[in-house]
Protein backbone atom coordinates (compact mmCIF):
# COMPACT_ATOMS: atom_id res chain seq x y z
CA UNK A 1 0.00 0.00 0.00
CA UNK A 2 1.20 3.54 -1.25
CA UNK A 3 2.22 5.88 2.07
CA UNK A 4 0.35 9.47 1.52
CA UNK A 5 2.65 12.16 1.49
CA UNK A 6 2.64 15.59 1.41
CA UNK A 7 5.23 18.27 0.65
CA UNK A 8 4.83 22.02 1.91
CA UNK A 9 7.34 23.72 -0.28
CA UNK A 10 8.57 27.66 0.67
CA UNK A 11 11.36 28.72 -1.17
CA UNK A 12 13.43 31.51 1.14
CA UNK A 13 15.43 28.55 2.87
CA UNK A 14 15.95 26.87 0.08
CA UNK A 15 19.78 25.55 -0.79
CA UNK A 16 22.21 27.86 -2.66
CA UNK A 17 19.26 30.57 -2.23
CA UNK A 18 20.95 34.05 -1.42
CA UNK A 19 19.68 36.84 -3.14
CA UNK A 20 15.47 36.74 -3.44
CA UNK A 21 16.14 39.55 -6.12
CA UNK A 22 17.14 37.22 -8.80
CA UNK A 23 13.82 35.24 -9.01
CA UNK A 24 14.25 32.58 -11.70
CA UNK A 25 17.16 31.17 -10.14
CA UNK A 26 14.69 31.27 -6.64
CA UNK A 27 12.64 29.05 -8.04
CA UNK A 28 15.17 27.02 -10.05
CA UNK A 29 16.92 26.33 -6.27
CA UNK A 30 13.14 26.16 -4.85
CA UNK A 31 12.35 23.22 -8.00
CA UNK A 32 15.54 21.39 -7.63
CA UNK A 33 15.26 21.02 -3.80
CA UNK A 34 11.91 19.70 -3.85
CA UNK A 35 12.88 17.62 -6.27
CA UNK A 36 15.22 15.54 -4.41
CA UNK A 37 13.40 15.22 -1.43
CA UNK A 38 10.79 13.49 -4.22
CA UNK A 39 13.32 11.60 -5.72
CA UNK A 40 15.18 10.45 -2.16
CA UNK A 41 11.59 9.45 -0.94
CA UNK A 42 10.96 7.29 -4.49
CA UNK A 43 14.87 5.60 -4.04
CA UNK A 44 13.01 4.25 -0.59
CA UNK A 45 9.93 3.06 -1.35
CA UNK A 46 6.77 3.37 -3.45
CA UNK A 47 4.36 6.98 -2.39
CA UNK A 48 1.96 8.83 -2.96
CA UNK A 49 3.34 12.47 -3.27
CA UNK A 50 1.50 15.65 -3.61
CA UNK A 51 3.44 18.96 -3.53
CA UNK A 52 2.16 22.18 -1.67
CA UNK A 53 4.14 25.52 -3.34
CA UNK A 54 3.76 27.93 -0.40
CA UNK A 55 5.63 30.59 -1.21
CA UNK A 56 4.37 34.15 -2.33
CA UNK A 57 1.32 33.17 -4.56
CA UNK A 58 1.97 29.38 -4.89
CA UNK A 59 2.45 29.33 -8.85
CA UNK A 60 6.76 29.00 -8.40
CA UNK A 61 6.75 24.87 -9.12
CA UNK A 62 3.69 24.04 -9.35
CA UNK A 63 3.73 23.72 -13.29
CA UNK A 64 6.94 21.67 -13.05
CA UNK A 65 6.05 18.97 -10.55
CA UNK A 66 2.42 18.51 -12.29
CA UNK A 67 4.06 18.12 -15.42
CA UNK A 68 5.62 15.10 -13.99
CA UNK A 69 2.46 13.70 -12.56
CA UNK A 70 2.10 14.49 -8.89
CA UNK A 71 -0.61 16.40 -7.88
CA UNK A 72 -0.51 19.75 -6.58
CA UNK A 73 -1.35 22.43 -4.69
CA UNK A 74 -1.26 26.40 -5.02
CA UNK A 75 -0.41 27.74 -1.03
CA UNK A 76 -1.69 25.67 2.11
CA UNK A 77 -5.05 27.36 1.83
CA UNK A 78 -5.63 25.03 -1.00
CA UNK A 79 -4.70 21.60 0.43
CA UNK A 80 -8.14 19.35 1.22
CA UNK A 81 -8.63 15.93 3.07
CA UNK A 82 -5.17 16.92 5.09
CA UNK A 83 -6.12 13.57 6.79
CA UNK A 84 -5.35 11.32 4.01
CA UNK A 85 -1.50 11.66 4.72
CA UNK A 86 0.47 9.66 6.41
CA UNK A 87 3.30 12.19 7.06
CA UNK A 88 4.32 15.60 5.84
CA UNK A 89 7.71 17.27 4.77
CA UNK A 90 8.28 21.30 5.10
CA UNK A 91 11.15 22.04 2.41
CA UNK A 92 12.35 25.11 2.43
CA UNK A 93 11.61 27.18 5.45
CA UNK A 94 12.74 30.43 6.81
CA UNK A 95 13.20 32.30 10.24
CA UNK A 96 10.82 33.86 11.77
CA UNK A 97 10.87 38.03 11.78
CA UNK A 98 13.15 39.48 14.25
CA UNK A 99 15.67 36.65 14.38
CA UNK A 100 19.25 35.98 12.51
CA UNK A 101 19.99 34.01 9.53
CA UNK A 102 18.25 34.26 5.71
CA UNK A 103 15.43 36.46 4.90
CA UNK A 104 13.33 36.18 8.50
CA UNK A 105 10.01 37.06 8.27
CA UNK A 106 6.57 35.66 9.55
CA UNK A 107 3.86 34.70 6.63
CA UNK A 108 4.02 38.72 5.34
CA UNK A 109 6.28 41.84 5.43
CA UNK A 110 3.58 43.43 7.57
CA UNK A 111 3.14 40.91 10.17
CA UNK A 112 5.26 41.79 13.21
CA UNK A 113 4.74 38.85 15.00
CA UNK A 114 2.64 35.51 15.84
CA UNK A 115 1.51 33.81 18.54
CA UNK A 116 0.05 30.48 19.76
CA UNK A 117 -1.45 31.48 22.86
CA UNK A 118 1.40 33.28 24.58
CA UNK A 119 3.79 31.91 22.55
CA UNK A 120 6.02 33.48 19.94
CA UNK A 121 6.22 31.58 16.60
CA UNK A 122 6.97 31.41 12.99
CA UNK A 123 5.59 29.57 9.93
CA UNK A 124 7.35 26.00 10.40
CA UNK A 125 5.37 26.05 14.48
CA UNK A 126 2.23 27.49 12.98
CA UNK A 127 1.99 24.31 10.29
CA UNK A 128 3.40 21.96 12.04
CA UNK A 129 0.36 22.90 14.61
CA UNK A 130 -2.06 23.12 11.68
CA UNK A 131 -1.22 19.55 10.71
CA UNK A 132 -1.01 18.12 14.22
CA UNK A 133 -4.80 18.89 14.55
CA UNK A 134 -5.16 16.86 11.23
CA UNK A 135 -3.13 13.96 12.78
CA UNK A 136 -0.95 14.37 10.02
CA UNK A 137 3.43 14.28 12.01
CA UNK A 138 5.82 16.05 10.53
CA UNK A 139 8.76 14.20 10.07
CA UNK A 140 11.22 16.11 7.88
CA UNK A 141 11.92 19.66 7.93
CA UNK A 142 14.60 21.81 6.11
CA UNK A 143 15.82 24.91 6.28
CA UNK A 144 19.02 27.17 7.80
CA UNK A 145 20.16 26.73 11.39
CA UNK A 146 18.00 29.33 12.56
CA UNK A 147 14.74 27.82 11.67
CA UNK A 148 16.55 24.65 13.70
CA UNK A 149 15.91 26.94 16.56
CA UNK A 150 12.38 27.40 16.29
CA UNK A 151 11.75 23.41 16.21
CA UNK A 152 12.91 22.62 19.89
CA UNK A 153 10.44 19.94 20.98
CA UNK A 154 9.40 18.76 17.90
CA UNK A 155 10.56 15.46 17.00
CA UNK A 156 11.52 15.21 13.30
CA UNK A 157 14.77 15.17 10.84
CA UNK A 158 16.29 18.32 10.29
CA UNK A 159 18.22 18.74 6.90
CA UNK A 160 20.43 22.00 7.36
CA UNK A 161 20.15 24.09 3.91
CA UNK A 162 23.12 26.95 4.47
CA UNK A 163 26.28 24.73 5.50
CA UNK A 164 29.06 26.50 4.06
CA UNK A 165 30.37 25.09 0.48
CA UNK A 166 26.79 23.23 0.12
CA UNK A 167 25.94 25.95 -2.60
CA UNK A 168 28.77 24.66 -5.04
CA UNK A 169 27.89 20.95 -4.39
CA UNK A 170 26.09 19.61 -7.56
CA UNK A 171 22.87 17.25 -8.13
CA UNK A 172 23.84 14.12 -7.21
CA UNK A 173 25.76 15.23 -4.54
CA UNK A 174 23.29 17.00 -2.44
CA UNK A 175 20.98 14.40 -3.63
CA UNK A 176 23.33 11.46 -1.70
CA UNK A 177 23.94 13.77 1.33
CA UNK A 178 19.80 14.31 1.61
CA UNK A 179 19.21 10.72 1.24
CA UNK A 180 19.89 9.76 4.88
CA UNK A 181 18.16 12.24 6.45
CA UNK A 182 14.75 11.31 4.14
CA UNK A 183 15.66 7.72 5.26
CA UNK A 184 15.15 8.65 8.95
CA UNK A 185 12.27 11.04 8.42
CA UNK A 186 10.20 8.05 6.95
CA UNK A 187 11.22 5.60 9.70
CA UNK A 188 9.45 7.79 12.12
CA UNK A 189 6.37 7.59 10.31
CA UNK A 190 3.98 5.47 12.72
CA UNK A 191 6.11 6.49 15.70
CA UNK A 192 5.86 10.53 16.15
CA UNK A 193 2.63 11.36 17.66
CA UNK A 194 1.35 14.74 17.58
CA UNK A 195 -0.40 16.98 19.54
CA UNK A 196 -2.68 19.72 18.51
CA UNK A 197 -2.63 22.97 20.33
CA UNK A 198 -5.58 24.22 20.95
CA UNK A 199 -4.86 27.54 21.84
CA UNK A 200 -5.88 31.42 19.68
CA UNK A 201 -3.65 32.90 17.62
CA UNK A 202 -2.99 35.97 17.39
CA UNK A 203 -1.49 38.41 14.70
CA UNK A 204 0.39 41.97 15.62
CA UNK A 205 0.74 43.58 12.33
CA UNK A 206 3.50 46.12 11.73
CA UNK A 207 1.19 49.01 11.81
CA UNK A 208 -1.92 50.37 13.10
CA UNK A 209 -3.37 51.63 9.37
CA UNK A 210 -3.29 48.02 8.52
CA UNK A 211 -6.23 47.27 11.54
CA UNK A 212 -8.29 49.62 9.47
CA UNK A 213 -8.91 47.27 6.64
CA UNK A 214 -9.91 44.77 8.04
CA UNK A 215 -13.64 44.75 8.48
CA UNK A 216 -15.54 43.59 12.18
CA UNK A 217 -17.46 41.16 10.89
CA UNK A 218 -15.25 39.18 9.41
CA UNK A 219 -11.60 39.69 12.15
CA UNK A 220 -11.82 40.06 15.85
CA UNK A 221 -8.95 42.56 17.10
CA UNK A 222 -8.14 42.52 20.74
CA UNK A 223 -5.37 44.52 22.21
CA UNK A 224 -3.63 45.63 19.01
CA UNK A 225 -3.67 41.86 17.90
CA UNK A 226 -6.24 40.07 14.99
CA UNK A 227 -7.51 37.62 17.12
CA UNK A 228 -8.78 33.91 15.66
CA UNK A 229 -10.40 31.16 17.37
CA UNK A 230 -6.94 28.54 16.83
CA UNK A 231 -4.64 27.65 14.10
CA UNK A 232 -6.98 25.58 11.88
CA UNK A 233 -9.55 28.78 12.10
CA UNK A 234 -6.41 30.63 11.02
CA UNK A 235 -6.00 28.95 7.88
CA UNK A 236 -9.02 28.86 7.15
CA UNK A 237 -9.66 32.65 7.13
CA UNK A 238 -5.40 33.09 5.71
CA UNK A 239 -6.69 33.72 2.16
CA UNK A 240 -9.20 36.25 2.76
CA UNK A 241 -6.87 37.86 5.53
CA UNK A 242 -4.07 38.19 3.17
CA UNK A 243 -6.20 40.02 0.69
CA UNK A 244 -7.90 42.87 3.27
CA UNK A 245 -3.60 43.45 3.74
CA UNK A 246 -2.94 43.45 0.23
CA UNK A 247 -5.32 46.35 -0.17
CA UNK A 248 -3.69 47.86 3.69
CA UNK A 249 -0.22 47.25 2.14
CA UNK A 250 -1.59 49.04 -1.00
CA UNK A 251 -2.81 51.85 0.56
CA UNK A 252 -0.01 52.89 2.93
CA UNK A 253 2.25 51.98 -0.23
CA UNK A 254 0.44 54.74 -2.33
CA UNK A 255 0.33 57.40 0.47
CA UNK A 256 4.32 56.94 1.72
CA UNK A 257 5.08 57.53 -2.44
CA UNK A 258 3.13 60.95 -1.77
CA UNK A 259 4.57 61.68 1.16
CA UNK A 260 8.16 61.21 -0.34
CA UNK A 261 7.38 63.13 -3.26
CA UNK A 262 6.52 66.24 -1.06
CA UNK A 263 9.94 65.65 1.23
CA UNK A 264 11.96 65.69 -2.21
CA UNK A 265 10.73 68.90 -3.06
CA UNK A 266 10.88 70.58 0.08
CA UNK A 267 14.07 71.35 1.22
CA UNK A 268 16.11 69.45 3.77
CA UNK A 269 14.93 71.21 6.75
CA UNK A 270 12.81 68.11 7.19
CA UNK A 271 15.73 65.62 8.15
CA UNK A 272 17.20 68.77 10.21
CA UNK A 273 14.03 68.26 12.49
CA UNK A 274 15.07 65.34 14.90
CA UNK A 275 11.89 63.46 15.13
CA UNK A 276 11.10 63.96 11.19
CA UNK A 277 15.01 62.30 10.81
CA UNK A 278 14.55 59.43 13.08
CA UNK A 279 11.06 58.90 11.52
CA UNK A 280 12.63 58.79 8.05
CA UNK A 281 15.67 56.63 9.09
CA UNK A 282 15.05 54.32 11.99
CA UNK A 283 11.34 52.83 11.33
CA UNK A 284 10.03 50.43 8.49
CA UNK A 285 7.48 52.78 6.51
CA UNK A 286 4.53 50.02 7.08
CA UNK A 287 5.22 51.09 10.86
CA UNK A 288 3.98 54.21 10.40
CA UNK A 289 1.04 55.98 12.26
CA UNK A 290 -1.71 58.13 11.18
CA UNK A 291 0.17 60.93 13.64
CA UNK A 292 4.09 60.35 12.62
CA UNK A 293 2.90 60.42 8.51
CA UNK A 294 0.73 63.81 9.65
CA UNK A 295 3.69 65.22 11.09
CA UNK A 296 5.88 64.24 8.37
CA UNK A 297 3.39 66.16 6.45
CA UNK A 298 3.19 69.13 8.19
CA UNK A 299 7.27 69.48 8.05
CA UNK A 300 7.08 69.33 4.38
CA UNK A 301 4.20 71.69 3.97
CA UNK A 302 6.16 73.90 6.24
CA UNK A 303 9.52 73.86 4.70
CA UNK A 304 8.28 74.22 1.17
CA UNK A 305 6.55 77.52 1.66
Amino acid sequence: MQSKILIIADMEGCTGIADMGQYDVCREKMTEEVGRVIQSIENLEDADITVADCHNQGKNIVEHFSDKGYACCEHIWSIRDVEKYDCAMLVGFHPRNGETGFCPHTIRPDVDELFLGEKSIGEVELVINWLAGHGVPVVFVSGDEAVRKELDGHRCEFYVTNEAGKEDLDQKVLLEQMGPYIKRALDLVGVVKTRYDVSTVKVKLMGENYYKWLPQELFSIENGKVVFLDTESFILRLFSFCMFLNIADQYQRLRMSHLVKRIKKSSDCVEKDLRGEKLLNQKDWRALSDEEIMYLYRLSEANSV
